[in-house]
């Protein structure tokens, strides 16, 4: 094989097709758990594409990215939705470092423990009130990002709650499920949103497994 120069290529998503030479069942298993999780249910194909989206994004995967904005235009959005569906997964990077960076204020303050506890999420107003400036173009970003537009503010929200799962950040997770809650949904579309985060942390891996695969083949 001629490998491209670059190590995130889109000809090595190709070679994801060796495993199922190599590992025929858990791809398989692999396959059964995206059908699953994005066939239409409480959310739509379409709701469940721009979440992934969303999710593709904090996750950072480049093939997550490509396949899912090709799937959101085939299940109907159109450029607008989908990019108000990245702008949330912006904010929710950002977001996860701001909740993140109350455990900072803490650590500086000489405590431990408890990373989570109840009180650190209150911390992040001290990073805050070191740097009002970008405490308030943060805010701003927050709050354009999430404001009705093409896309509801309420899908926004199961969008959010699915990004916070793909950056692991357990206060954002606190904020916007709770946020999915109030703004109506129902728990079985929030509990859908949470499974397109599962599969799409799994597709990421699978996504890059082709780089893996390629220098595997080069081997044998």
């Amino acid at each position: 094989m001629n490998k491209p120069a670059s190590l995130s290529h889109s000809t090595y998503l190709a070679k994801t097709a060796l495993y199922e030479r190599w590992t025929p069942e858990p791809l398989r298993s692999f396959e059964r758990l995206a059908e699953a999780c994005f066939r239409d249910g409480a959310l739509s194909r379409r709701e469940k594409e721009l979440i992934a989206v969303g999710s593709a994004h904090v996750l950072r995967c480049p093939y997550c990215i490509d396949y899912h904005i090709g799937l959101a235009r085939k299940a109907g959005s159109d450029k607008s939705e989908i990019a108000e569906a990245i702008w949330v997964g912006i904010a929710m990077g950002a977001g996860a470092c701001f909740g993140h960076a109350a455990v900072a204020m803490r650590s500086l303050d000489g405590l431990s423990g408890d990373y989570y506890a109840p009180d650190t999420k209150q911390r992040s107003g001290d990073l805050a009130a070191l740097h009002p400036t970008a405490y308030g173009a943060y805010t701003e970003l927050h709050h354009a990002a999430f404001s009705d537009g093409a896309l509801t503010q309420e899908l926004k929200e199961l969008i959010a709650v699915a990004c916070a799962h793909n950056t692991r950040c357990p206060f954002c997770i606190d904020t916007h499920v709770r946020a999915a809650l109030d703004a109506g949904y129902e728990r079985k579309a929030i509990a859908e949103a949470v499974w397109v985060a599962i599969e799409m942390g799994a597709g990421a891996c699978f996504g890059h497994a082709g780089l893996a695969a390629a220098i595997m083949e080069e081997r044998t």
